[in-house]
């Protein structure tokens, strides 16, 4: 069985429930703002030597954790709940306690959990971080040079200082960035800055490309336009193979990787993003990318995989300390 656990909105949530119900699969959806009152989770206790099985229960059915093969989080964090009628304070500490119990959950569910939260939340940039910033490197990826500022003015000189051109992420967004340039990117960063500061990027010259992960394999890649670029490059099968690399020590099974690949080969590495942006992504490759991602959710696997950040979260690599199913260790 999968679960779903997203908003009624969301578009790839959508899709993956869509493939599942045209190939018989067995699939439930549940939106994060229907937790309290739908879901009934029971956790494992010992009751003498019989150990009372783990479940959930939702709308009265029962479902045992151990039947799930896969379960798609694309879920916002602080959750959002519908706590009409209660006091602020008392709204915030049910929010408080409800995240704690489903991060929790996610990441105790021996099955494959895409977009598995992080208590703390994803590292998204690699040069944020000088583990990151290593790992990128040891992939074969260059990283361009960056800037992180809270400062309207500040990123307005930079963004004129590299020839009005460059990459913008919000800080701590799990969402792709975008590229910006003369035409509009003035007005994009006052847009963005009126919420959070930013990060921003030189973009080197060359190919830009998308590259799609869905159930730890490469299945689309789409080239960007780029002034730059008189005929489009090829994104060779190596190039495919690194984002793979880099996406699985990241510990993602749903992801998009932002490249360039400059005139000698080169490849940069611009953002890794967790939360790829459906509405960018051309409609032949979102259907590859939901047909995977159907297959990946619906395996039985004898291991746990953590979709969890590869050393940042403690781990000395997204598969540390995993027992087989059945094991006396578990």
């Amino acid at each position: 069985m999968i679960l779903i656990l997203a908003d009624s909105t969301d578009p790839w949530a959508t899709l993956v429930h869509r493939v599942a119900q045209r190939k018989g699969g067995d699939v439930l959806w549940v939106e994060p703002l229907q937790f309290l009152d739908k879901i009934l989770l029971n956790w494992p206790v010992v009751v003498g030597e019989a150990v009372v099985p783990r479940s959930l229960d939702i709308d009265s059915r029962t479902i045992l954790l151990d039947d799930l093969t896969g379960i798609f989080a694309r879920l916002p964090f602080p959750l959002r709940l519908d706590l009409e009628g209660l006091s602020d304070s008392d709204a915030e500490y049910v929010t408080k306690e409800t995240t704690a119990a489903w991060l929790a959950f996610l990441n105790s569910m021996p099955c494959s959990v895409v977009s598995r939260p992080i208590p703390g939340g994803r590292p998204t940039l690699l040069s944020g971080s000088p583990l990151l910033a290593k790992l990128g490197r040891d992939h074969g990826f260059l990283l361009p040079a960056s800037r992180c500022t809270s400062s309207l003015a500040d990123a307005l000189q930079q963004f004129m200082t590299w020839g009005e051109s460059a990459y913008l992420k919000p800080l701590g967004s799990v969402e792709p960035g975008q590229s910006l340039d003369s035409h509009d990117g003035v007005e994009q960063i006052r847009c963005v800055m009126e919420q959070q500061a930013v990060s921003l990027q030189t973009v080197p010259q060359g190919q830009q490309a998308t590259v799609y992960v869905a159930g730890e394999q490469v299945v689309a890649t789409v080239l960007r336009p780029s002034k730059a670029v008189s005929q489009p490059m090829e994104v060779l099968s190596a190039h495919a193979a690194q984002c793979r690399g880099l996406m699985r020590s990241l510990g993602l099974t749903f992801a998009e990787c932002q490249i360039v690949i400059n005139p000698d080969g080169e490849v940069y590495c611009l953002d890794i993003s967790s939360a790829p942006n459906f509405w960018r992504c051309p409609q032949d490759a979102q259907q590859q990318i939901v047909e995977h991602l159907f297959e990946h959710l619906s395996e039985v696997r004898s291991l746990s995989h953590h979709d969890s950040s590869h050393r940042a979260d403690g781990r000395s690599s997204a598969r540390d300390c995993v027992r087989p199913t059945g094991s006396s260790d578990r």
